[in-house]
Formats: structure tokens, sequence, C-alpha cells
């Protein structure tokens, strides 16, 4: 039903259109990470996976048949596992390239902007973790427990680094010691290039952070148009630099493990989290026509 059926089918379980979900297949076919099973195809599979990280279901009923947990958890970490493979193929660093395509809606930005090869910016994901480990991950308000996810996006919504499974902690903090280990494989911009982020970093050479005790996000500019020179810059870099809040909200919509995680362990929890960047990915760059992007576009 949904290989031959509308849009809305694909949508409602899995949060993405009936082109993504079948370009998804036959990738993971093409690639030869995922097989069909004797009784479980390809398809079925990969529908088992994505609602469960579009909906937090941990269990799939189809008309036909009842996929009871014992096979949901087989195949759900068969996927993830070739998930893996697949975000290394997805999350790649930028090119730096001198010259880069820019969307039309940011050529002025970019002009003001020469440098700027992306846009960084930590978010923090619902995660379930046991209670003798959870002082480091626990946030504010009600004292859930969150891991705090780094990310850079380019000018197309589109992650080229991911870091999940810091617990909560300042987003400069997480920032330096994600630098410090050479095996993350930060991707340090050029001397003359820098990425875009917001207060919370520190305004440094690669890192260009905007003037601080200065009006800066996009709310506070609109009863009350920039009149400085330090207003302008600000509300210029934040036009800029949103493109990583949109992206993450691209991202937040489709997949609702974000904001409520299941209770794997913290390992899949955070390959989970990775996997996820790595569909969203995969939707922007084979510019399939998705409701998500152009909402958030």
């Amino acid at each position: 039903e949904l290989l031959r059926g509308s849009d809305g089918q694909c949508i409602e379980l899995m949060n993405m259109s009936r082109e993504a979900y079948v370009h998804l297949c036959m990738h993971f076919r093409h690639k030869l990470w995922l097989h069909d099973s004797r009784h479980v195809s390809v398809e079925d599979k990969m529908t088992m996976f994505l609602t469960i990280i579009g909906h937090n279901e941990r269990y799939v009923v189809t008309k036909r048949r009842f996929h009871f947990s014992q096979t949901i958890h087989k195949y759900f970490h068969e996927v993830l596992a070739a998930m893996m493979t697949f975000a290394r193929e997805m999350i790649v660093p930028p090119t730096f390239n001198p010259n880069p395509d820019c969307p039309g809606a940011h050529k002025s930005l970019r002009r003001i902007f020469k440098g700027a090869v992306g846009a960084l910016d930590g978010s923090l994901v619902h995660a379930i973790i046991p209670a003798s480990q959870q002082t480091v991950y626990r946030g504010r308000g009600k004292g859930k427990c969150y891991q705090n996810v780094l990310g850079i996006c380019d000018f197309n919504m589109i992650f080229t680094f991911v870091y999940a499974g810091e617990g909560v902690a300042h987003d400069s903090r997480v920032l330096t010691e994600v630098m410090a280990e050479p095996s993350n494989n930060f991707p340090f911009p050029p001397p003359s290039k820098y990425y875009l982020c917001d207060a919370a970093y520190t305004n440094t050479r690669r890192f260009m952070a905007p003037y601080r005790n200065v009006r800066y996000w996009l709310g506070d500019f609109r009863r009350r148009r920039a009149m400085t020179k330090e207003e302008k810059f600000n509300h210029a870099h934040v036009k800029l630099r949103n493109i990583i809040e949109r992206a993450y909200g691209v991202l937040k919509a489709r997949f609702l493990i974000f904001d409520k995680m299941a209770p794997y362990p913290f390992n899949v929890q955070r390959n989970v989290i990775i996997a996820c960047f790595a569909v969203n990915n995969f939707i922007r760059k084979e510019k399939i026509n998705d409701e998500l992007f152009a909402q958030y576009e």
C-alpha cells in the first residue's frame, strides 16, 4: 500500500513523502546495506525503523500481519547498523569551495559575510539515562535528561558535521571538548573562513559570534528596526545564522523521537540521532519535494 499509495499514507506513518521513502529503500538495496529476509522485505524493515523514529512507536501493525516486539527489535537494529554506514556517506565535512553555490534567499547576506561557510549550534535531545548516571544529563525545569548535540549546517540546510552523546553543558564547553579530540574529525575551516554562531560561543578566529549585550534575536527587531551599526550587524548575522535553527526545526518536526526518546541503551540513543540527521540530509541532497523543508525554508 505504501509503495503504490498516496503521499498521505507515507507522511502519516513516517513523516516523509512516498518519493523519499522509495528512494531511501532503493538506495539501501543498491548499496547492499539491507537485504530481503525470508518473510520481511527491505521496505518492511525500513518502515518499522522510520515509524519508530518518526513517532516513537515501539510496535508496527499492518493489515496482513503483526510484527511482534522481538521481530521489530531485530530489524530495527539491523537497519540502525546500516544507517551508521549511511551516515558516513550523508554527513560529510564542507569542501570550503571559494565560490560555493548559494540559495538565492541568502545572496545579499553572503555578500556581507563573505567568509561564512556554515552555521554552528547545539541542541538538546531527550535521553533515557539510568538513575545512577543522570547528573550530567539532567536539564532544567522538570528535571528531564537530555543529550547535547552539536551540529554544523551549510546554507542549504544540509548538516556537514554532527556530534551526539554529550551531557547537558554550556554550548561553548561542548564545542571546546569536541574540537580537542582528534578522533571527532571536527571540520576546522581555513583561516580566511568561519562558522556563524550565537552569543553562547566565543567570538574568535573561525567562529563569528554577534555583539554581546546588543539586540540579536529576530524577534527583537520586529517592533523596532536596527539603529546602531552593532544592531545592524547583529540583525544581518542572525538572519543568516538562522539557517541552522530552521534545519533543526525540520529534524524535530520529522523525528518525534527527538522530544521523547525510547528506552534504548545510551549508545543506541546516540546512533538513532545520527541516523535521523543522515535521513534528513538524504532527502535534501536528493532534491526530493518535502513539505517540512518547504515549510521551514
